[in-house]
């Protein structure tokens, strides 16, 4: 896994702030404790339902115990399962890409030449990427939406304009801030029973596409194993157009199957 990101990182840039993604105007909810639980599930479902397609370019920084680095990328997503990301790093120099889809996930490094093909798992996955993600959260990462669970929550209060809501599964407590003014969860956290902090989100500069709100800037965090993934993202549309999947492997590259 180091080699992979390594070499992107050594050909990359420092990650970029997204400063063309401007903030929308939002309209404010006159009381947001009129907005009872079942209510804000269904619009933060209905927000991520909304995503068809999403294209963007921007900036991707990892840090782990074993390596760090950031990259620039230019993102094709299709909902609920279809990602690819091309990496380049200073004056367009391709790096390589990452394409990813229920079935299969492709990594390739052009600057080793070597690709990975394999089929999306824990195990598979954390063999070409930095942090610890399955295919799901890495999708509520580039799409900035981390939907609430079912069921009714064990603590649902109004916190700095923003309404926490707390639930309890398989004995950790998930606790999410969600803006009632974007429908997006703008924080989430998970902790164990012993109160140790074992994933935080953040997502911030939020922009509004097509009327859809989305975060031009999202964190994701494993303190404990000592893993963060930054997307920063300069330009963003959804649900425009089609977008390409198209991707090539060499016939030369050396190949592994996992």
């Amino acid at each position: 896994m180091n080699r992979w990101w390594q070499g992107f990182a050594a050909a990359a840039l420092v990650a970029c702030a997204c400063s063309s993604c401007g903030t929308s105007g939002t309209e404010t909810l006159r009381d947001v404790r009129e907005l009872p639980p079942a209510e804000l599930t269904a619009r933060v479902h209905a927000r991520g339902a909304r995503i068809v397609s999403m294209t963007g370019k921007g900036s991707v920084a990892f840090e782990g115990p074993e390596a760090a680095g950031s990259a620039f990328f230019e993102m094709s997503l299709r909902n609920p399962d279809s990602l690819l990301i091309s990496l380049e790093g200073p004056f367009g120099i391709d790096a390589g890409f990452f394409f990813l889809c229920r079935q299969k996930f492709v990594m390739y490094s052009s600057m080793e030449n070597k690709a990975v093909i394999g089929v999306p798992a824990p195990g598979t996955l954390r063999g070409v990427i930095p942090v610890d993600l399955t295919l799901e959260q890495i999708m509520d990462a580039f799409t900035g939406g981390f939907p609430l669970p079912a069921g009714a929550p064990a603590g649902y209060v109004i916190e700095d304009g923003q309404i926490r809501a707390e639930y309890t599964l398989q004995g950790q407590t998930h606790t999410y801030w969600v803006d009632p003014a974007s429908d997006l969860v703008v924080r989430y956290e998970v902790r164990n029973a012993g109160g140790e902090l074992l994933l935080e989100t953040s997502s911030s500069r939020i922009v509004e596409r097509n009327g859809i709100a989305a975060p031009g800037r999202v964190t994701v965090g494993f303190p404990s194993r000592g893993q963060r993934l930054s997307i920063h993202y300069a330009s963003l549309e959804i649900n425009e157009g089609t977008p390409s999947f198209s991707y090539s492997v060499p016939r030369n590259a050396r190949i592994t199957i996992r």
